[in-house]
C-alpha cells in the first residue's frame, strides 16, 4: 500500500522524510530520532537543538546565544552575560576580583587589571566603548574636552590646568578669549556669551570695590555700531555680554572699581552717547556687585543686609523699580544670619544675591542711561556698606541706626555721595 504524499513530512532537523512526525510548532516538525536530541530553549521557548548552558537562563539555543551576546566564563563553559566569571567561580575568587563600575561584573584580577576612569571608576575591558584616555592624567573618561592644541582633557584636568571655553565654541583655551579658529573674528571678539567671565582687573584703592552690570536696549539694525562705539570707549575697563533678557542689545559689565575711582575715571559720557544714538535701559536692570572683602566680617554683612531689607520701600524708590528679578522675599530676610555665615545662598533673583563667591550682587536698580541714576546706584551700594560698618548696638537700639532717616542724615556729612543725595532730592520733589 502506498503512503499518500500528503501524509509524508520532512523532519525539520535532519531532513529525512517521516510519516509519524512530532509537531513541535506550527512551522516545525521532527522525526522520532531527532525529537530525542531536542530541548526547549529557555530564551525563546522553541524546541530546537539546545546545547548551550547559561549562568542565569538555563539552556538556550544558538540564536538566543548570539542575540543576547553571551560570552563564556573564564573558568568553565557556562555562558554569562556580564563580567568574566559565572556565579560559581566568582564566589570562589571574590577576594581576587574587582567590580566594574559600568556593568557591575566581577573581573578576575589574575586576568585583567582594572582600567581606571575619572570619578574613581574602575572599568573592565568590555566597557570601554565611548571612553578615551585623558592626555594629562591618563584616566579614561566618557566626556573628554578638546583643546586648541589638540589635547583631550577630562573636566577635572581642564579645571586644574586653568582651561576655559572659547567665547564662541566649546574648544578649551588657556589664554585670550577665543580659540584660533575664532580669534580673527572682530565682531565676536567684542560681544561675549552670557557665561563669559574674564579674570577681574581692579581699579582704585580697595578693598571696597564695585562693579556694575547695565542692561542696554539698542535700536534694531544698529547693534554692531553700538558695540564698536562702546568697546572702544570702555578701552578695557569693561566688556559686553549677550543676555537673553534683553530683546536686542547687550549687557555692559565693568571690572571692579573703587567708588571714588569710578566717579572720576569711568567714561560717563558713554551713557549720553548711547542715549543720543537711541539706546535705552527701559525694562531692564542695573546690578551692582560689592566685593565681599569690603565687609569687616559676618556681623558687618548682617548689619548691611538687615538695613537693606528693613528699608525695602525706600530702597526700591531709589532703585526706581519693583521687580520679581530683585525681590524682597521673607525667606531671604529670615535667613540673613545664615547668609552671613555662608550656609545659605538663597535665590539668585533676590534683592541681594548671595550666590556669587566673591561678591554680593545688589540687583534692585532699574537700568538707565541717565548718569545721575547710575552714579546714585553706585553711591548707595558704597554708602550703605560704609554706613553699616561702624554701627553699634546702641546706635541701632537707641538712635534708630537701621532707619532710613538715620541713613539719609548720615549722608549729609559725607559729600562724596553727592549723586545719591541729589537723586534723593529729585525723588522728594517728584513726590
Amino acid at each position: 500500500m502506498t503512503t499518500p504524499v500528503d501524509d509524508i513530512v520532512r523532519c525539520g532537523d535532519c531532513g529525512s522524510e517521516t510519516t509519524t512526525p512530532l509537531h513541535l510548532s506550527p512551522t516545525l516538525a521532527a522525526c522520532d530520532d531527532c525529537v530525542r536530541t531536542l530541548h526547549q530553549c529557555n530564551g525563546c521557548g522553541q524546541i530546537t537543538d539546545v546545547t548551550s548552558v547559561t549562568d542565569n537562563d538555563g539552556r538556550i539555543c544558538e540564536y538566543c546565544e548570539r542575540a543576547e551576546r553571551y560570552r563564556t566564563c573564564d573558568q568553565c563553559d557556562i555562558l554569562i552575560r556580564d563580567g568574566f566569571l559565572c556565579r560559581n567561580h566568582a564566589l570562589d575568587e571574590a577576594d581576587e576580583s574587582f567590580t566594574c563600575t559600568r556593568c557591575s561584573g566581577l573581573v578576575p584580577l589574575r586576568l585583567y587589571e582594572p582600567l581606571y576612569a575619572t570619578g574613581g571608576r574602575q572599568l573592565c575591558p568590555n566597557c570601554l566603548d565611548g571612553f578615551d584616555l585623558c592626555d594629562h592624567c591618563d584616566h579614561y573618561d566618557d566626556a573628554l574636552r578638546s583643546t586648541e592644541t589638540g589635547r583631550d582633557l577630562c573636566d577635572d584636568c581642564a579645571s586644574r590646568l586653568d582651561y576655559y571655553e572659547c567665547g564662541v565654541c566649546t574648544t578649551l583655551i588657556d589664554s585670550g578669549t577665543y580659540c584660533e579658529d575664532h580669534d580673527t573674528d572682530d565682531d565676536l571678539d567684542r560681544l561675549h556669551s552670557y557665561s563669559y567671565k574674564p579674570k577681574p582687573v581692579f581699579h582704585g584703592i580697595g578693598p571696597r570695590y564695585l562693579g556694575f552690570e547695565l542692561e542696554i536696549n539698542v535700536p534694531l539694525g544698529h547693534l554692531c555700531d553700538r558695540i564698536d562705539d562702546t568697546v572702544d570707549t570702555l578701552n578695557g575697563l569693561g566688556y559686553l555680554k549677550e543676555d537673553s533678557s534683553i530683546d536686542y542689545g547687550f549687557e555692559l559689565v565693568t571690572h571692579p572699581m573703587a567708588y571714588r575711582w569710578a566717579l572720576d575715571s569711568f567714561p560717563w559720557h558713554l551713557l549720553e552717547t548711547l542715549e543720543g544714538a537711541g539706546c535705552s535701559g527701559d525694562g531692564n536692570g542695573l546690578h551692582v556687585h560689592i566685593s565681599r572683602a569690603a565687609f569687616a566680617g559676618p556681623c558687618h554683612v548682617f548689619r548691611w543686609m538687615k538695613f537693606v531689607y528693613r528699608n525695602a520701600d525706600d530702597v526700591q524708590t531709589v532703585a526706581r523699580r519693583t521687580s520679581s528679578y530683585a525681590a524682597f522675599r521673607d525667606a531671604e530676610r529670615n535667613h540673613i544670619k545664615d547668609a552671613c555665615k555662608g550656609t545659605y545662598y538663597g535665590q539668585r533673583s533676590s534683592a541681594i544675591n548671595a550666590q556669587p563667591e566673591d561678591t554680593f550682587e545688589l540687583r534692585v536698580f532699574a537700568s538707565s542711561l541717565d548718569i545721575q541714576h547710575v552714579q546714585a546706584a553706585l553711591a548707595f551700594a558704597d554708602a550703605s556698606v560704609a554706613y553699616t560698618r561702624d554701627l553699634t548696638v546702641p546706635d541701632i537700639t537707641r538712635a534708630g541706626g537701621w532707619t532710613w532717616g538715620a541713613f539719609t542724615q548720615w549722608l549729609l556729612s559725607h559729600p562724596q555721595y553727592a549723586p545719591l543725595t541729589a537723586e534723593l532730592e529729585d525723588l522728594a520733589c517728584a513726590c
